[in-house]
């Protein structure tokens, strides 16, 4: 039993290269579906098992020999599904409890595209080659290698495509489809990490978050396989002299053919739709880069303005300058730059002024504690305390920021209580340190306690 689940490119060791996006991209479709049988039914139908032709009614046997079911490491391939299903389980599978009846014990997922650029895909062999091999990589990183059970290319019918089957067995051994698959932001980033690996092959992801029933990749694969069934039922039937007698059967033939014409309608409406989003969204590319422009060219024409009204002394372009005085382009810049630059000198000189500052206000230089002392001192070094000390920490360290750059950052600012915050957190770790290696010295804590910290 099959029941729907929503939904670098390559084989270990090499690369390929990424060509240039297409002008217009189609659509690049995975389709996961969960399964709790034996997985027979899916199994004849991707290995297309001699007597079980009802499993592909629809295929074109002369092209069945440009199939390919690849060759797995495990040789899980060798083996029919339901046989390949049940050995890896009992291979991987570390769990206690028995396994239900009713468990999803495999993930059926097909990997295809908009059947026009599958088509021009197709016959760019080496690029289809690397398509198949980035699909492969795809399912071994998401899924796990050992867990393949079938990879295998379809180019018998309407659409090429790819079939895969994994047992969704996690890390440490437990049978869980629901994990592995994820809740549904889980399964909407997969089809976004799938989308990427796509791009070099001109397929993009669908329309995310539409309401419209036909964006989805389920509803793409459904149309697929609804074309797939009326592809020769194009063309109004011939009424005969049989169907005036049993009119059902041509009453029949002629709903196939209108479902045949209004997927083909749809397929348009669909493409048409994906075409206008992807110009709505290169417009609004455009327009922002030309807006980003202006804004840096009156950027430029306001530095080459300050430069031509400083006379012959030229001007000073220092920090001052750069935060206070300079156009906004600049300012923002010189800012982010600043931030990171202080944040840098933060790591470096901000927890060593906290751990002198500490020392001092406890008058720890060479101290040694008696145990009475450090019960003391153990009401003593509070989180009041700890406010002070930071407090002091910090405004020693803005004084080095002034010295340094030659500005101050203004108190309440979120990044001056950031800095503050992070002085606090600096305060308790040396607290924390400090008083184990004090209870360490005088024995309070028992050997298999102590740990290795050391001020």
């Amino acid at each position: 039993m099959i029941s729907r689940w929503g939904g670098k490119p390559l084989w270990k060791g090499e690369k390929t290269k990424r060509n240039k996006k297409e002008k217009t991209m189609g659509f690049a479709v995975f389709h996961p579906e969960k399964g709790s049988g034996t997985g027979g039914g899916i199994g004849h139908h991707i290995d297309r098992t001699p007597g079980h032709e009802h499993t592909y009614p629809h295929i074109d046997p002369s092209r069945k020999s440009e199939n390919i079911n690849y060759p797995l490491k495990n040789g899980m391939h060798e083996l029919s599904l339901p046989e390949g299903i049940k050995k890896r389980i009992e291979e991987g599978y570390t769990g206690k409890k028995s396994i239900r009846k009713d468990a999803v014990k495999f993930l059926s997922m097909v990997f295809t595209g908009t059947h026009e650029d599958m088509t021009q895909l197709a016959a760019n062999p080496q690029k289809f080659k690397d398509w198949q091999k980035a699909n492969y990589q795809f399912i071994c990183k998401e899924f796990g290698k050992d867990n393949i059970l079938r990879f295998s290319l379809h180019m018998d019918e309407k659409t090429p495509h790819i079939h895969a089957i994994v047992v969704p067995l996690t890390q440490d051994g437990r049978l869980s489809a629901k994990e592995i698959m994820g809740n549904k932001k889980n399964l909407s980033e997969r089809q976004d990490r799938y989308a990427i690996q796509m791009e070099p092959f001109g397929l993009s992801r669908g329309v995310v978050g539409s309401k419209a029933r036909h964006t989805g990749e389920g509803w793409y694969i459904a149309q697929q396989k609804e074309a797939q069934e009326s592809q020769n039922k194009a063309s109004l039937p011939t009424l005969t002299l049989m169907d005036r007698v049993m009119p059902h059967k041509y009453e029949s033939a002629v709903k196939s053919t209108v479902n045949a014409l209004q997927n083909e309608v749809l397929d348009i409406k669909l493409e048409n739709r994906r075409r206008a989003d992807q110009v709505k969204v290169a417009q609004e590319a455009k327009t922002k880069v030309e807006s980003q422009a202006v804004f840096h060219k009156e950027a430029i024409q306001d530095i080459a303005r300050q430069f031509m009204q400083s006379g012959k002394e030229g001007l000073n372009f220092n920090s001052s300058f750069a935060l206070l005085s300079a156009p906004k382009a600049i300012k923002e810049a010189a800012h982010e730059i600043f931030r990171d630059e202080v944040n840098k000198f933060a790591q470096v000189r901000l927890k060593p002024i906290a751990q002198g500052k500490y020392n001092e206000f406890h008058n720890l230089h060479e101290r040694k504690f008696s145990k009475e002392e450090y019960k003391v001192f153990q009401k003593q070094d509070d989180p009041e305390s700890h406010q002070k000390i930071a407090a002091a920490s910090n405004n020693l360290f803005h004084q080095e920021i002034e010295k340094k750059w030659g500005v101050a950052i203004s108190p309440g600012s979120k990044f001056f209580e950031g800095l503050k915050g992070k002085a606090i957190r600096f305060v308790k770790e040396i607290s924390q340190i400090t008083h184990q290696h004090i209870r360490t010295q005088l024995g309070l804590d028992p050997p298999q306690k102590r740990r290795g910290m050391s001020l």
